[in-house]
């Protein structure tokens, strides 16, 4: 092979490697309600406000970590998308990890995660506007709830590395009718997600699930309380054609 062959094979080589798809490196995304920078999930400083956008731009293999506070499945700035209101929910993603209890912005370690003392809270009450309500199995008809979220959270078609852990996951209220009437908390259907120290309390769906339903799904769940839930069947939990761990 004459020199001039050489170096051309040499080339059409490295140009064959530059333009192979790479995948995307993983990262660490930062989400606090209490941010004031870039809001684009680089750091503490400049982490995204809003759940909802971090979710929007994170993929296979990143970390998403949650600082103390609240998140509501309707608040978002970086997506042109209509709001859907009561239909708003957080879609859990394969591979990426959600973690909260956060210490945050303005702490002394912004990193340091204490999931008791920095209580990271994914609401449904979009208005912000829930009583107490004695009697569990009445929060579903209280006007308070009327402006609710159907599903906090939905787990539709993920496996198990998608990865929820750290949250308190309160206010959902499905009854919204047809799908819309199970799983207040999480709506699982044909997915098999990780949820870990998890609360899920006073959540409530006119059918099935108020904290948790799972169609068809076999989420692996540890380390999780269920309290004050309401639902015809399955306060807690409801399971169809599901087999969690």
């Amino acid at each position: 092979m004459s020199k001039s062959e050489s170096l051309f094979t040499c080339l059409a080589i490295a140009l064959c490697l530059i333009l192979i798809p790479h995948p995307a490196a993983a990262k660490t995304i930062y989400v606090d309600d209490d941010a004031a920078g870039a809001n684009d999930g680089t750091s503490w400083a400049d982490a995204y406000y809003y759940l909802q956008d971090a979710l929007m731009f994170a993929a296979a293999g990143d970390e998403v970590r949650v600082a103390q506070g609240v998140y509501r499945p309707d608040d978002f700035v970086l997506s042109r998308r209509p709001n859907l209101g009561r239909e708003e929910t957080f879609q859990l993603k394969n591979g990426v990890n959600i973690k909260g209890g956060y210490a945050g912005i303005g702490e002394a370690d912004p990193n340091a995660r204490d999931i008791g003392l920095y209580e990271t809270i994914l609401s449904g009450d979009l208005d912000g506007n829930d009583e107490y309500e004695r009697w569990p199995n009445w929060m579903l008809g209280h006007p308070s709830r009327a402006d609710n979220s159907y599903h906090v959270i939905t787990s539709s078609g993920v496996d198990v590395n998608a990865v929820l852990d750290g949250f308190t996951v309160t206010g959902g209220n499905a009854n919204g009718g047809t799908a819309l009437i199970e799983g207040g908390g999480i709506y699982n259907t044909n997915g098999s997600p990780t949820i870990t120290n998890c609360s899920f309390i006073e959540n409530c769906a006119e059918w099935s699930g108020g904290g948790m339903s799972n169609l068809n799904g076999n989420p692996t769940v540890s380390n999780c309380t269920f309290a004050r839930n309401a639902a015809d069947s399955g306060g807690g939990m409801y399971n169809y054609r599901s087999a969690p761990t």
